[in-house]
């Protein structure tokens, strides 16, 4: 797949938006850092501003697990250099560190549809924040590259602003600091700055090891200095092509595809995959492989299919646990592209097909809502909702009269839904994750979060954010402020009229469906 734009696949951004510091995991690309840096130490942030500036409010959090729209810039990306405290080798060689720069960059401008504009030399530090009376720090709107004191085991840090617009957010200022201490040489710098780039212009760390965006916490660092097929996925989904170029690329691929619960010994219903040609030339599936037997590729987009521009095949894969509990593999599409990787998750539960999918009885979801906290939350354990109904809380909920269905037994078909606390310094909050990966990176991400509950309740998952048969979307949006809350909700209305007030929707497909619930 890829370091995605918000999803991981091919190159892109992947679930992550709006930190305050340091939100993802990511290092320097210099090859002496980078075996120094496994531990996960991280070099980027990507950090949302007040607009305009001044406008008072505080910089909200976004976390890795959370959907989100992807990031990206429009226009020409503009920035400086600024050489104080540059350090031996480069203290007397300015302008062949400018030029290394561009020639890092050119490497990504030549192979997707984007640029940029050096505006020569400034003496304004990387990062520059600006403080006016009654707001957070803000950035400045100059992108810099320069040089700083780092983390002992780090090449280089990135910093990304963006602006939120609607569902879409815009990137519109990117600055990089250099290590004074771990870049020897001009090559250290062209392999660091190549991977500091590509964060600049939008790309998280891939899940793909042969990548040069490879990195924590799904891969390693490496000493690549090419982007590989797997980057310019990334940045072709996020910029197109450049003019001239000719080449197929995918990017509607699912981060990951979790068949859910299938009883032992028997064949789960087949999942649906959309594989859409989103380039210019046609795409060939050379081979298809899956590193696990339970898992099979069982029809659609199989090895000689030919993927026209813009035309698109569907892949189906089943699950056949042979023993109960959680069940990882990955599913491998060799093509004139290189390799697509899908990573495929399963439960086997005890019990047989006699039981039908979601046969269990349901569970009522019930909504509720705190005025004073301007939060939502949910549940169905009779208990919390006899307490909230009675006020037996610090500050009054409601109901707001929305709920759905859910099952709290494992049905066939079904995913766990986990539910975390979220302390107050990040929001006082709920989160509820889908799925046994988004839980797990969940918790790796944010090791301060409370896991209430890794079974919480049971959804089925959507396809390409879809829902089947006899099911009804789920959605979610996020309310983009620092006490992070989100909303749950089957009616598409509330949904809109939430994005319409400043919240975020976040979710899978063109409806952005985050999980499904029974009818």
């Amino acid at each position: 797949m890829v370091a995605t734009p918000l999803r991981r696949q091919a190159g892109f951004f992947r679930t992550t938006w709006a930190c305050v510091l340091a939100c993802t995991a990511l290092a320097g690309a210099s090859y002496a850092v980078a075996q120094a840096s496994n531990t996960g130490v991280p070099d980027h942030a990507l950090q949302q501003a007040q607009v305009p500036l001044g406008a008072g409010g505080q910089i909200s959090p976004k976390y890795l697990y959370l959907f989100s729209p992807s990031a990206h810039w429009k226009g020409a990306i503009h920035w400086k250099y600024n050489h104080a405290n540059a350090p031996q080798p480069f203290t007397n060689d300015r302008a062949g560190v400018i030029a290394q720069l561009q020639q890092s960059f050119d490497k990504w401008t030549s192979q997707c549809g984007l640029s940029y504009q050096y505006d020569g030399e400034t003496t304004t530090p990387p990062n520059n924040l600006v403080t006016g009376a009654g707001q957070a720090p803000q950035p400045d709107g100059v992108s810099v590259i320069g040089w700083g004191p780092l983390d002992p085991t780090l090449g280089g840090w990135t910093y990304a602003w963006y602006a939120q617009n609607g569902n879409e957010r815009v990137i519109f200022e990117a600055d990089v600091t250099l290590s004074v201490s771990n870049i020897a040489s001009m090559s250290d710098l062209d392999r660091l700055m190549t991977h500091e780039w590509g964060h600049a212009l939008g790309l998280d760390h891939s899940n793909t090891e042969s990548a040069i965006m490879a990195g924590p916490p799904s891969t390693h660092y490496n000493a690549l200095v090419t982007p590989q097929a797997d980057d310019m996925r990334g940045c072709r989904c996020l910029y197109g092509l450049p003019t001239g170029v000719s080449a197929p690329y995918v990017c509607s691929l699912p981060k990951s595809v979790d068949i859910g619960n299938a009883y032992v010994g028997e064949a789960s219903p087949p999942q649906s995959v959309t594989f859409t040609n989103s380039g210019n030339a046609p795409l060939s599936i050379q081979s298809s492989s899956v590193g696990d037997t339970q898992f099979k590729h069982v029809a659609g987009c199989t090895p000689g299919t030919i993927v026209m521009p813009g035309a698109s095949c569907t892949l189906q894969v089943q699950a056949t646990p042979a023993a109960a509990g959680a069940i990882a593999a990955q599913l491998e599409l060799f093509t004139n592209d290189g390799f697509y990787e899908l990573a495929l998750s399963v439960t086997g539960v005890p019990g047989s097909s006699a039981q039908s999918a979601g046969s269990g009885p349901t569970v009522e979801v019930v909504e509720f809502y705190n005025a004073a906290l301007d939060h939502y939350f949910i549940t169905w354990i009779a208990a919390e909702i006899a307490n909230l109904d009675a006020g037996l809380t610090p500050t009054k909920w409601t109901r707001t009269g929305k709920s759905f269905h859910a099952y709290a037994a494992p049905q066939a078909g079904t995913s766990q839904i986990c539910r975390f606390y979220i302390p107050p310094a990040d929001g006082n909050s709920h989160f509820f994750g889908r799925g046994l990966a988004e839980c797990n990176a969940s918790q790796q991400a944010h090791p301060d979060f409370v896991l209430e509950d890794p079974k919480y309740m049971q959804m089925f998952m959507p396809v390409a954010g879809v829902c089947a048969a006899g099911t009804q979307p789920v959605y979610r949006v996020f309310d983009n402020r620092a006490d992070t809350n989100h909303r749950y909700t089957t009616d598409r209305a509330v949904r809109d009229q939430m994005v319409a007030q400043g919240w975020v929707a976040e979710g899978d497909g063109p409806d952005l469906v985050v999980m499904c619930a029974p009818q």
